[in-house]
């Protein structure tokens, strides 16, 4: 595993370094970043190496299979098997807490800068956020096209980014995806529109 990246421990130092990365080195206008922002700040509080269900301050500490909490190792997150019962129990992991099987693999394979990092993009910041505008670019065209208006509004950036990037489970009922217009669906928008905004406000405060 490389070198680690010192990582900002103050959250607003954390959203205003995306922040900025989002809008100079890929060129998102500032209310499609703080958008996608927004919303990692409900993931992972836009910390590398939060697994899924831990605490901010011990982000590799979470429950396992037999549902003891422990910490976990870079490899034990990234090898994880629900077939066999190995690693952190809930699936989750990174800024963007990429869940899905593929998408986890994604993430440990992705080359950044040249250099495929492995387990060591658990600890770059720079790296998961070069993953994630990949995978919006690739996969996800509709809501980077969105992302990208020069018009595009704070709120409708983060509604596109939660109901269609990061979709999770609380806009299901079961297997189906709920309409945006369903209370609950409502009340996940509200919330990653709040923490959006937030973005913006830390990102202009520093300007």
């Amino acid at each position: 595993m490389g070198p680690r990246e010192l990582l900002p421990v103050d959250v607003d130092a954390r959203i205003r370094h995306v922040m900025e990365l989002l809008v100079k080195e890929y060129g998102y206008p500032v209310h499609g970043a703080a958008g996608i922002v927004g919303n990692l700040i409900a993931e992972s509080a836009v910390v590398p190496n939060r697994l899924e269900g831990s605490h901010t301050g011990t982000p590799m500490r979470a429950r396992d299979f037999a549902g003891q909490v422990r910490d976990f190792t870079p490899e034990e997150i990234r090898n994880r098997d629900r077939a066999v019962n190995r690693g952190p129990r809930l699936p989750g992991i990174g800024i963007a807490q990429w869940t899905t099987p593929d998408r986890r693999a994604g993430l440990f394979r992705h080359a950044f800068r040249g250099q495929r990092l492995g387990t060591a993009i658990l600890f770059s910041i720079d790296a998961q956020v070069d993953y994630l505008v990949t995978e919006l670019r690739r996969s996800y065209a509709p809501v980077n096209a969105t992302l990208l208006t020069l018009g595009v509004t704070v709120n409708d950036a983060a509604d596109d980014v939660v109901y269609d990037f990061e979709v999770p489970a609380a806009v299901f009922q079961g297997r189906q995806r709920l309409p945006r217009s369903d209370p609950r669906v409502q009340a996940v928008l509200t919330e990653r529109r709040a923490l959006a905004q937030l973005a913006l406000r830390v990102h202009q405060a520093d300007a």
